[in-house]
Order: C-alpha cells, then sequence, then structure tokens
C-alpha cells in the first residue's frame, strides 16, 4: 500500500520547486499526527473511512487542502486541533474546515475567500452557497453585503448538510436514454379501427386523429 507521502506526490504530479516541495514535506510529515488527533476527537470517524483505501484519499485530499490555503507551520496545525477539541459536533471535519480553523478565520470567511479567488470548493454547502450568492456578489453588492449575503447562505446550507439533508443533485446522462423499443413504441399510430366500434379506445383514438 502506498505511503501518504506517495499518495500526495501522485496526486501532485510532476516534480514542484524547492520551496513547493518544502511544503508538500510538511503537510506530508504532519498528516498522520493530525489524523491520529482528529480521530481519537471524533470517534465516529470508522462511519467515513471505512477501509485504508478511503483513509489515505482523506489524507491526501488534507494534505493537498492546507497546502492550497497556506497552512505551512505547526503552530497553525495545532491551532487546528485546539480548535476540533473545542467542538460539539461530532461529524469529522471537512478539509475546508479544518483549514479554516488552522489560519484562526470562520469557516464561510474561508469558503468566501475561495469563491473570490475562483479556488475548488470544499464541501457541498460551500458549492450551494456559491451557486446562491455568486451572481448578486459579482455584480450588484458592496463587500459588505456580499459579505453577508455569502454568510447567511453559507450556514443556512451547512446546516442542512450537517442534518444530511443536502445532496448532490443527479446529472442527466450526457446522452439520450431512449432505448429501440421506446422509438418503436412512439412512431406508432393508433387508429380508431384498431379497437370495438364506438368503445372508449375508439373515441380517444378518434381525438388523437382529428389533431394530426
Amino acid at each position: 500500500m502506498n505511503t501518504i507521502t506517495e499518495v500526495i506526490s501522485h496526486a501532485q504530479g510532476p516534480r514542484q520547486p524547492e520551496e513547493e516541495t518544502d511544503l508538500n514535506d510538511f503537510a506530508a510529515r504532519s498528516i498522520n499526527r493530525i489524523f491520529r488527533e482528529l480521530c481519537n476527537v471524533y470517534p465516529n470517524w470508522r462511519l467515513c473511512f471505512r477501509d485504508n483505501d478511503q483513509l489515505n484519499l482523506a489524507k491526501a485530499s488534507f494534505a493537498k487542502g492546507m497546502m492550497e490555503n497556506g497552512v505551512v507551520n505547526i503552530a497553525q496545525v495545532q491551532r487546528g486541533l485546539s480548535q476540533a477539541r473545542r467542538q460539539e459536533s461530532d461529524f469529522f471535519p471537512s478539509v475546508g474546515k479544518f483549514c479554516s480553523w488552522c489560519k484562526g478565520e470562520l469557516e464561510w470567511q474561508s469558503a468566501f475567500r475561495r469563491m473570490l479567488n475562483r479556488m475548488p470548493v470544499q464541501s457541498l454547502a460551500e458549492k450551494r452557497a456559491r451557486q446562491a450568492t455568486s451572481w448578486a456578489i459579482r455584480n450588484r453588492l458592496s463587500a459588505s453585503e456580499a459579505e453577508n449575503k455569502f454568510k447567511r447562505a453559507f450556514e443556512k446550507y451547512q446546516g442542512f448538510e450537517e442534518q444530511g439533508l443536502l445532496t448532490e443533485l443527479v446529472q442527466l446522462p450526457s446522452r439520450s436514454c431512449v432505448t429501440e423499443f421506446d422509438k418503436q413504441r412512439n412512431s406508432t399510430t393508433v387508429r380508431p379501427e384498431h379497437f370495438k366500434a364506438n368503445s372508449v379506445f375508439a373515441r380517444i383514438a378518434q381525438r388523437g386523429v382529428s389533431h394530426e
């Protein structure tokens, strides 16, 4: 099984400049300690990560999120773990939430900053809040109005997510799912003479013929 460093290296692609490599090394060295602490704080973590593959993917996601959000030293990590221990929620934190704890930002502020910088969303609540507010924020709101609007939307959808009421919408297939049977059925024309004279079905068929 790959180590977390190997997983991160694969996810990051080609070798980075020396400064970025140092940040990668910091995230890789810290991630096991972070997960040990978080798993102690949130004993239901096994419901989120049912096998080692899922756990390793989560570690890689956390490490990448730390690098993208500028969590670059042990003091920030300690701040994040301290904040985790103060939470009343039983839900294992998302990478975005943990990074916001590390940086001392409120979670909605981190999500708001990612939206303005066109960075990827880190939770479904953040995605919904961005969809609900991005047009108004970019086109007609002042800075303070934009922050307040996003904060209200983010906290609303975050509440839905924590209650399990927020799910990803089912995506329509890129190609039609019409079968050959559907095509044949839809191309068949029903005539009144196919049914008993003056029956209900014959009268319905007659109405269809009159609209052709």
